[in-house]
């Protein structure tokens, strides 16, 4: 394959892979704790596999990743939705078992749990937290405790990662950690705010201008590769004449 049709190719490759992150991002611009993801080109570190005499090619490879900025807080008034300032994360148990999220859209259950949107249960520091029904008012501090009429009872577990990036993904808005996140440990940077949640960190008009300029770059390696290819015909075709 021609040189310049490779790179066609590749940049072809690259700008169809770009474009399925940002319409990803663009979906979940209104869901609650999203962080936007990015397509990062990191260079391979050198194989050894090279005669010492001779320069290896570099090599690189396509890496995602996440913006882990702050995202705007959003005043709802609800008493159990919360959100989080800080790179800390609630731990939520579910049927998979311990999943970690910043989606703090949080409900009381019928048996007075606090609870996820999904119903998954929400972990403080004695287990899944429990809050009398006829309790209607309570507050909770920025350290996650939950104070019933000014005593304090059982505190959300909120927990940092030295490591967030290489949390794995589990739907939109759940992780659990990856090999190298780390052992979580008790937030030191972090605040709960109550009667909040945290939007997603997506800047719809700069995702929405890079789609754009995606799909133009996409369509412009698509005519190069349709050139070489065309070009490619014609010299089979002239050779076959003169054969």
């Amino acid at each position: 394959m021609h040189v310049g049709m490779k790179m066609a190719a590749y940049m072809g490759i690259r700008a169809s892979r770009e474009l399925e992150l940002v319409s990803h991002n663009l979906a979940n611009s209104s869901t609650v704790g999203f962080k936007r993801e990015l397509l990062n080109l990191w260079r391979l570190p050198p194989s050894g596999a090279w005669p010492a005499d001779l320069e290896e090619p570099a090599a690189y490879v396509d890496v995602r990743s996440r913006d882990l900025g702050q995202g705007a807080l959003h005043e709802t008034g609800n008493d159990t939705d919360l959100a989080l300032q800080g790179p800390g994360y609630f731990k939520v148990q579910t049927p998979r078992g311990v999943r970690y999220t910043r989606h703090g859209t949080f409900h009381l259950s019928p048996q007075s749990q606090l609870v996820t949107k999904e119903g998954y249960q929400v972990l403080g520091k004695n287990g899944p937290i429990t809050l009398d029904a006829r309790d209607q008012k309570f507050t909770i501090d920025e350290q996650g405790g939950i104070h019933l009429d000014n005593n304090l009872g059982d505190q959300i577990l909120v927990v940092e990662f030295p490591n967030p990036q290489d949390l794995l993904p589990e739907g939109q808005t759940y992780f659990l950690p990856g090999p190298q996140a780390g052992e979580e440990m008790e937030a030191k940077n972090t605040r709960v705010i109550q009667g909040n949640v945290e939007e997603s960190n997506v800047d719809l008009m700069a995702e929405t201008l890079a789609l754009i300029d995606l799909q133009r770059r996409f369509e412009s390696y698509m005519k190069v590769l349709e050139t070489f290819a065309a070009s490619d015909r014609k010299v089979v075709e002239e050779i076959g004449q003169i054969t």
